[in-house]
């Protein structure tokens, strides 16, 4: 006699004094049968597109982790290189304004050979400060003013001595 025979032949066990009546214990139907006959079905088909999907997504998660990786050193370096970008621009402009310094200009001519500057004199315009006049079909403009450092001719003479 095997064991699920026996299981099913015991009859069903009522309660004891002091429960409930009309209750019973849970059916045992199970109790002792050999399910390893069950397991040996061949697997159903529907499982290998499961299957499928599942190692479809999980490479495409990875795919995406690794991108989201790529991108972050990414990020990271080019904001290395603006920060280094930002450092240079700062110098570039000190430099800049210290080109600009009468003090240092003075210096660097001094240094280069040139004269030091001399005081020119501002001349007032000879004509009133009216725009071209026209007569005709003539324009007349104020007339062209050179301008030249103070003993200018002075010193070209003085030089052909």
């Amino acid at each position: 006699m095997s064991a699920s025979s026996s299981v099913e032949d015991t009859p069903p066990v009522t309660a004891s004094k002091g429960s409930r009546r009309g209750t019973t214990t849970p059916n045992r139907e199970w109790i002792g049968v050999d399910l390893s006959n069950f397991a040996t079905g061949q697997p159903s088909r529907a499982l290998l597109p499961l299957l499928v999907l599942a190692l479809v997504t999980a490479l495409g998660v990875a795919s995406l982790r690794i991108d989201l990786i790529r991108t972050r050193y990414a990020l990271a370096a080019t904001m290395d290189e603006e920060k280094r970008l930002i450092e240079e621009q700062h110098s570039l402009i000190v430099q800049k304004l210290q080109g600009r310094d009468p003090v240092e200009l003075a210096l660097l001519a001094k240094q280069r050979g040139f004269r030091p500057t001399t005081p020119s004199l501002s001349l007032a315009d000879p004509l009133p400060t009216a725009s071209s006049r026209t007569f005709d079909l003539e324009t007349i403009s104020p007339p062209a003013v050179a301008a030249a450092p103070p003993h200018f001719g002075r010193d070209l003479e003085a030089a052909a001595r």
